[in-house]
């Protein structure tokens, strides 16, 4: 199947040239989204829903759709950097020493020369992936994987990885490529339809409720084509996301104190500077939970699950907290996703990671946005 939207000349071209490699190997892809976005596609209001669900359309319309997958060109998305969280100012919050509270996301683009593209790990689930997407007049990426529902469309992520507190809004254009590495979409992208979260995340900034499960639209990949002499590509449909990649299974309300492993495309700096991840494959930390709630109020975080022992940098937010990972058949369940880095030790290296802790809350979400179709 092949929707019509092409990308030609004028400003395009240099970035189509590069596409043709790119896109020969599998697809790539975020940006600034169009005013008056209908919301007539969308089964929940924008905003505050039914039972603490908040659900905003980012890309419901074919045309919404087809202006945010023309946005991504590759060389916006070798420069987008790692997404940091921004908090709303508020008097009841309070820094903790073991929180690093990192400051806006890294806008010197690393140079990436030419280089043939290596394959990820063969242990590497195909339904992690990063999202693309954009704040302000700045790209940046996180982590998410496709998680389980009966239309297949479904994505999760960290709430500031698809909501900028800062700007009090959705983030723009925001696309998820599983399986991403090196440059390569190798299963296509995956234009957001709409977002899913929890109220208080949107409306006070609360990191007990940092997640979002966001719809995505049918995948597609670039195909180059001439017409008249000049070089063109159109996206070719690559069909639904759970079909293409398969997706972890959602829990929530497991015991903490549990072996888990923790997936995502780190990059940003230590606090010493250091920079042991480039963020183009995916990592993973394996470990045990500690067995009590941590909490952060800088972040108005009360009941954050923390995985001591993972080095994992700013570009790991969103990535999925799985138990029961079977690499062989590439399965396991969802329990949580990465949400805050720490420096437990004070030194020059952060060493823990946390997520919130998936209760009956996340399971509302979660079930809402299941229901969702996007064709």
């Amino acid at each position: 199947m092949t929707r019509k939207l092409t990308l030609a000349a004028g400003g395009v071209v240099a970035a189509a040239s590069a596409v043709a490699v790119l896109w020969s190997q599998g697809p790539a892809v975020p940006a600034t989204a169009a005013s008056n976005v209908t919301t007539t596609t969308v089964s929940a209001a924008a905003g505050i829903g039914k039972n603490g669900v908040s659900a905003f359309p980012l890309a419901p319309r074919q045309a919404d759709e087809q202006r945010v997958a023309a946005y991504w060109s590759p060389e916006r998305l070798k420069q987008a950097s790692s997404y940091v969280p921004s908090t709303k100012p508020s008097p009841s919050t309070k820094s903790t020493p073991s929180l690093v509270e990192v400051g806006p996301g890294d806008a010197t683009p690393r140079a990436i020369g030419p280089r043939a593209a290596a394959p990820p790990a063969a242990a590497s689930p195909s339904m992690v992936g990063k999202v693309f997407f954009k704040v302000g007049d700045r790209e940046y990426w996180c982590s998410a994987s496709a998680v389980h529902s009966a239309r297949r469309n479904l994505v999760a992520t960290a709430g500031h990885c698809a909501y900028a507190l800062a700007q009090d809004k959705t983030v723009d254009n925001w696309v998820f490529i599983p399986g991403y590495h090196d440059g390569v979409a190798p299963s296509g992208i995956f234009v957001g339809h709409t977002l899913y979260m929890h109220e208080d995340f949107a409306g006070q900034g609360d990191f007990d409720r940092d997640y979002a499960f966001v719809t995505v639209h049918r995948g597609f990949t670039w195909q180059p084509y001439v017409e008249n002499g000049r070089l063109k590509y159109r996206s070719v449909d690559v069909g639904r996301l759970e079909d293409k990649v398969g997706a972890f299974r959602f829990a929530s309300g497991k015991p903490t104190g549990r072996p888990i492993s923790v997936f995502g495309y780190p990059a940003g700096a230590h606090p010493d500077g250091s920079r042991p991840y480039t963020g183009q494959t995916v990592k993973s930390c394996d470990g045990t939970t500690e067995k009590k709630f941590v909490s952060a109020p800088t972040w108005q975080l009360e009941h954050g699950v923390r995985l001591p022992g993972c080095p994992f940098t700013a570009g790991a937010s969103g990535g999925p907290w799985v138990i029961g990972y079977d690499a062989a058949k590439r399965t396991g369940y969802l329990t949580g996703i990465t949400s805050l880095t720490w420096n437990l030790s004070g030194g020059g290296r952060l060493d823990a990671v946390s997520t919130p802790y998936f209760n009956q809350l996340t399971q509302r979400v979660y079930t809402q946005a299941s229901k969702q179709g996007t064709g």
